[in-house]
C-alpha cells in the first residue's frame, strides 16, 4: 500500500504577525507483513518575540527563522511479539543544523493485556550561539482491561530540560462510539538535589456521547 499525505498550519497573533507556519509532506509504504517505511519533508517558520533559552548557555535572539528537515523511518509490524522502529532526521534548525536519531528497540507484549514500549531519541544540534546534545528517554506502558477499556502510562526524561514527565491515561468506551477519558499529568524537575521537585500537575476528564438518528 502506497500513500501520500500533506498538511500545513498557519498561526498569527492578535497584531497580525505570523508566529508559526509549517508545511509537511509524507510518503509511506506499507508491506504485506504490516512493516512500514516512510519518508517525510517539513518546512517550518517561527518568529521569536523574545530571546529563547534553548539549552544551557545557548540563547536564541529575537527574530524570524526558516528551517527544514528530511526524515526517514522504518516500523516493524505491531503484530510481532517483539517489534520496534528506527528513524533518522537531518536538516536545518533555527540558525543552525540538527541531526536526530530515534529508536524504539522493541515493543514487548508481556501478556495479552500488558505491553511495554521503550523509546530513545538523541539530538545533535549546532547553532550560531553554540552546540549541544539532548537525550530523551521514555517508555509507554499499556494495560488492556477489556476490549473497550484500557489504561496507559507514559514516562519521559529529558536531559536538556532536566524534567521528568509522567502521564497516566484511562479510556473507557462505555457505548459504541461514546468514550470517557481521564488523564493525569505530572512534571518534575531534577535540577535540585534530592527527590525531583514538582513543577506542575493536571487532571483532565473528557466525555463524549454519540447520538444516532
Amino acid at each position: 500500500k502506497l500513500s501520500w499525505t500533506g498538511s500545513t498550519s498557519y498561526v498569527e497573533n492578535g497584531a497580525g504577525r505570523v508566529e508559526t507556519k509549517d508545511l509537511i509532506g509524507e510518503f509511506n509504504i506499507e508491506f504485506h507483513s504490516s512493516d512500514q517505511f516512510n519518508l517525510s519533508y517539513s518546512r517550518n517558520y517561527e518568529f521569536l518575540p523574545r530571546p529563547f533559552r534553548i539549552a544551557k548557555n545557548v540563547t536564541l535572539p529575537i527574530g524570524a527563522y526558516d528551517y527544514s528537515n528530511f526524515k526517514a523511518g522504518f516500523n516493524f509490524g505491531r503484530q510481532r511479539k517483539l517489534s520496534g522502529s528506527l528513524s533518522a532526521e537531518l536538516g536545518t534548525f533555527f540558525n543552525g543544523h540538527k541531526k536526530t536519531l530515534s529508536i524504539k528497540p522493541t515493543r514487548a507484549i508481556l501478556s495479552p493485556q500488558l505491553s511495554i514500549e521503550p523509546t530513545y531519541s538523541f539530538n545533535w544540534i549546532d547553532l550560531t550561539e553554540g552546540s549541544f546534545e539532548t537525550h530523551l528517554i521514555g517508555s509507554r506502558i499499556t494495560y488492556t482491561i477489556t476490549p473497550r477499556m484500557f489504561t496507559g502510562a507514559l514516562l519521559q526524561y529529558s536531559s536538556n530540560s532536566k524534567n521528568m514527565l509522567t502521564n497516566f491515561r484511562f479510556r473507557w468506551e462505555y457505548q459504541p462510539g461514546s468514550e470517557l477519558f481521564l488523564v493525569y499529568t505530572e512534571q518534575r524537575s531534577s535540577r535540585t538535589s534530592g527527590f525531583p521537585q514538582l513543577s506542575n500537575r493536571s487532571l483532565v476528564m473528557k466525555i463524549n456521547r454519540l447520538l444516532r438518528f
